[in-house]
């Protein structure tokens, strides 16, 4: 008996029930380990079929969960399990960066995002959160008076507004809005006073009425959006916010949760994706993409523009000579030449192992031809270490409306192997005697 009480005794939260969900074996097991460290009570299931089966075996408190698993999604069995118990702590995996499944998470009270590969200290401090929120949770089954220490312990912005005033609030929002600091001073809110702090972007949302701000967030019939607010020191954050109206009353819940970090790392990811590793300028596939915007634009207003295909002459032969480091550096110093000496609103990719492609908006075939002459002159001129003397090779392509991608990418390869057969080191621009 006592040897059970200390065994019961080791675990930092004994009584927390949880259910671990992952069905990919390696990370299931090194979680384990340490979720063993601090749960008594663990269930784990490896696809989301078996996990709503022991939800409604075991009835866990806190929910560790991957989005994506074959048999049935994270997502899912959450939609599922929030049917049943709206306030189980759910705890999200997740190697995606789509902010649409965020929003879905959000959507089905998600409390934590952990991207993979996971950080340790950033799970454990979700945990402890949950763990907290759960123990909040089930005190508050006997005390009603603790419901104000639980909206103040959230990180998510929380409001309520009835009759277009704000009545209620939590300690976050005042943070972020100020409202309410003066408690000794109290005020009656308007609901207006939150559309100040709405930031205008494209990619969020942002009333055109800014007095009518909440007739306007529902009417897109979900009552969930991203949003952005600015913060009291003038800096932005980004949100999901989402409505809903309480039973019983006439008063709506407004909950805000935070993906500034999320959003910010899924853009740094989504950068870091679209750069050659070695030389930072655009990849091929990036570089397609671009280009296919650019041919509709410039279709749709017919505005031409121009294709650069460059080649380091005799590349292999350098690398063969100086080996493939110093064959690096030299694409890596043609690159930052181009860059340098580009606009800003000119794209430059790797288009293969020693091809560059550029892309000049708003520039015809001759002013193009002069562009590449200064780039071939600037790269001649240059002493590259151990290596001296390297040339380039360019073939010019313009776009005029009707033309198709293959098409402009054809001629600029033909301009380039003109360039090529008569001696290298040239700029040659398409024409259709060549």
């Amino acid at each position: 008996m006592a040897s059970s009480v200390l065994q019961y005794l080791k675990y930092q939260y004994p009584d927390i029930r949880v259910l671990y969900v992952e069905d990919e074996k390696v990370s299931r097991e090194k979680l384990l380990r340490v979720l063993h460290r601090r749960f008594a009570h663990i269930h784990v299931a490896i696809d989301g079929v078996e996990g709503l089966q022991l939800y409604q075996k075991y009835k866990p408190d806190l929910i560790i969960v991957d989005i994506k698993m074959e048999q049935m999604s994270g997502l899912e069995m959450m939609k599922r399990i929030r049917k049943k118990n709206e306030k189980v702590q759910v705890i999200v995996t997740t190697a995606h960066d789509d902010h649409e499944f965020f929003i879905q998470s959000i959507e089905n009270t998600v409390n934590h995002f952990i991207l993979k590969p996971i950080d340790l200290d950033l799970l454990l401090q979700a945990i402890q959160k949950s763990v907290y929120q759960i123990q909040l949770e089930k005190e508050l089954e006997k005390q009603k008076n603790l419901t104000r220490t639980i909206l103040d312990f959230q990180d998510n912005l929380i409001f309520v507004i009835e009759n277009s005033e704000i009545v209620e609030w939590n300690q976050a929002f005042t943070n972020l809005t100020g409202i309410g600091i003066h408690k000794n001073n109290p005020t009656t809110y308007q609901s207006q006073f939150i559309a100040p702090f709405f930031v205008e972007d494209p990619h969020y949302f942002y009333p055109k009425d800014k007095g009518r701000w909440m007739e306007e967030f529902s009417m897109n019939g979900r009552n969930v959006a991203k949003v952005r607010f600015r913060g009291p020191l003038g800096n932005d954050f980004n949100y999901v916010m989402k409505s809903s109206a309480i039973p019983g009353t006439k008063q709506t819940l407004f909950v805000l949760t935070d993906i500034t970090d999320i959003e910010k790392e899924s853009r740094e990811k989504e950068h870091i994706a679209m750069l050659d590793p070695l030389t930072r300028s655009y990849t091929r596939q990036k570089f397609k993409e671009i280009l296919t915007g650019e041919i509709r634009r410039s279709d749709q207003f017919h505005r031409s523009f121009s294709l650069i295909l460059m080649d380091i002459d005799t590349f292999h032969s350098l690398n063969n000579q100086f080996g493939h480091p110093a064959g690096d550096k030299v694409l890596i110093t043609i690159s930052t030449i181009v860059q340098q000496r580009i606009r800003e609103c000119d794209m430059l990719a790797r288009w293969g192992g020693e091809e560059f492609i550029l892309l000049i908006p708003e520039t015809d075939g001759p002013n193009a031809v002069v562009l590449a002459e200064s780039i071939r002159s600037i790269i001649e001129e240059y002493h590259f270490q151990t290596i001296g003397r390297v040339t380039c090779s360019f073939g010019i392509a313009e776009f005029t409306p009707g033309k198709i991608k293959s098409e402009l990418l054809e001629e600029a390869r033909q301009a380039l192997t003109v360039s090529k057969n008569n001696g290298r080191n040239r700029v040659t621009l398409y024409t259709k005697t060549i």
